[in-house]
């Protein structure tokens, strides 16, 4: 846990302008970054029921088109209910670090590419996981400006030339992180989301003594990355309330 916590919760620090204590744990906000929602939330330290949280991110968040809470403690299957009752998305999520044996890798060729050279798998992403909600030009900007930060590189599967999947890594404080697996829907069920995530975990490696995951944790890319040497360390979650289209 202590572990997890020097390497997490330092980096939000930073990157948000406004940094400030509430009753039940920390709200961020970053006017550099108004669009991007990972930096501009709340972080809960201590539960709160649905209806509280919503409350309290509805008056802590003023002024933001969306609304995102981070759990730093397992959220209750309960509140779960209630948040996707009332349209959030909320995920329990665990926080997983590699054990320190690199997996097989793959001869497919995988190549490190541009930040933006996936875009349109970003977009594809976005609308399996929000739908119709689309991302703001703005929102690209200031979430590459932010992973430039944290010296990100991308890893791809160019195939006939575009990508068919990307993986991405990102390093902080002594951790590297798998921040991004995907595939296209069509290219999956044949193990290249397992040679990516394994690229990416031979590239953080290099970079840093600690390598991190974060996954749902009820989903099945957990099993994945337990057999590629990931072990779960802490429980979390995270609710949105996306932006209206």
């Amino acid at each position: 846990m202590e572990r997890f916590r020097r390497w997490h919760l330092p980096w939000k620090e930073r990157v948000c302008e406004e940094v400030r204590p509430f009753s039940h744990g920390t709200v961020f906000r970053s006017s550099r970054h108004p669009d991007f929602w990972d930096y501009n939330c709340i972080r809960l330290d201590r539960p709160m029921d649905a209806d509280e949280m919503i409350a309290a991110a509805d008056r802590e968040l003023a002024g933001c088109a969306h609304r995102l809470v981070e759990w730093m403690i397992p959220m209750p299957d309960r509140v779960v209910w209630e948040l996707r009752k009332t349209g959030w998305i909320a995920n329990p999520l665990i926080f997983m670090l590699h054990d320190g044996r690199l997996p097989p890798e793959s001869d497919g060729e995988l190549v490190d590419v541009d930040y933006d050279d996936v875009r349109g798998l970003r977009d594809v992403w976005h609308r399996e996981d929000f739908g119709e909600h689309t991302e703001t030009e703005a929102f690209h900007v200031q979430a590459r400006e932010v992973a430039e930060l944290a010296d990100v590189r991308v890893i791809a599967a160019v195939e006939e030339g575009r990508p068919a999947g990307f993986a991405e890594v990102e390093t902080h404080d002594g951790g590297s992180e798998v921040t991004q697996v995907f595939v296209r829907p069509e290219r999956r069920g044949a193990g290249l989301g397992t040679a990516l995530t394994a690229r990416a975990i031979s590239a953080g490696a290099v970079v840093a003594p600690d390598v991190w995951i974060c996954a749902q944790r009820d989903n099945r890319p957990r099993r994945l990355y337990e057999r590629l040497g990931f072990r779960a360390v802490i429980e979390t979650g995270v609710a949105i309330l996306p932006p209206k289209p």
